[in-house]
């Protein structure tokens, strides 16, 4: 499988330990990517199956929702718009801390900022999301993330979530795969595992 950053790393993991707690024999390979290397690789054929976050697509491929994530704007508790309702001009002009094109978060987070914010001023762009979270716990701008990524650092109070009058930034993760690929029966039951839809016709007989 291929899975982008955010499922890769805070959604699969727990499913994952599952699996193979109750199926000991199965191996599990994940490879960690953007959502347009992962398609790419399932495109490709160098995987079976991909898990994504962007609104991208190919046309060998199937795209299949999945799950819903909420993407929250995040900060330093001790910076300035942390504790108020922070405004469209203040984000406006805040210094934003945001993953790299490519990414599926990226490309979700510029649909939703650009569309309510007159401007949207790009600090840094940085690989990992984690590099992100460290950089913004340390005071340096603010952060729109999926809320999956950022919960335990909220709870922590390592973050803050700012509040703001935007309207909810919602987006759709997904399952994909090749359109002339048929799956084992051990993906198939992990896909079914993860909570995917699997289609009959998808699966080797």
């Amino acid at each position: 499988m291929a899975a982008s950053f955010t499922i890769g790393e805070y959604l699969l993991p727990e499913k994952m330990s599952q699996w193979t707690q109750q199926h000991p024999q199965s191996q599990v390979h994940l490879h960690i990517a953007n959502t347009h290397d992962v398609i790419e690789a399932v495109a490709g054929f160098e995987v079976d199956v991909g898990f994504i976050e962007g609104p991208q697509t190919h046309p060998d491929l199937v795209v299949r929702a999945w799950r819903d994530d909420e993407l929250v704007i995040v900060a330093a508790p001790g910076h300035a718009l942390a504790g108020r309702v922070a405004t469209h001009k203040q984000l406006s002009q805040a210094t934003w801390v945001l993953r790299e094109h490519g990414s599926g978060t990226r490309q979700v987070t510029d649909a939703w900022l650009i569309q309510n914010l007159e401007q949207v001023r790009v600090g840094f762009e940085l690989g990992s999301t984690e590099a992100i979270k460290r950089v913004v716990a340390a005071g340096t701008g603010v952060a729109c993330l999926s809320r999956y990524t950022v919960a335990q650092a909220l709870e922590d109070g390592h973050l803050v979530e700012l509040r703001t009058r935007l309207p909810a930034g919602m987006r759709r993760l997904a399952t994909v795969m090749h359109r002339d690929k048929l799956l084992g029966r051990a993906t198939a039951d992990f896909l079914r595992h993860c909570g995917a839809i699997v289609p009959r016709a998808a699966e080797a007989r």
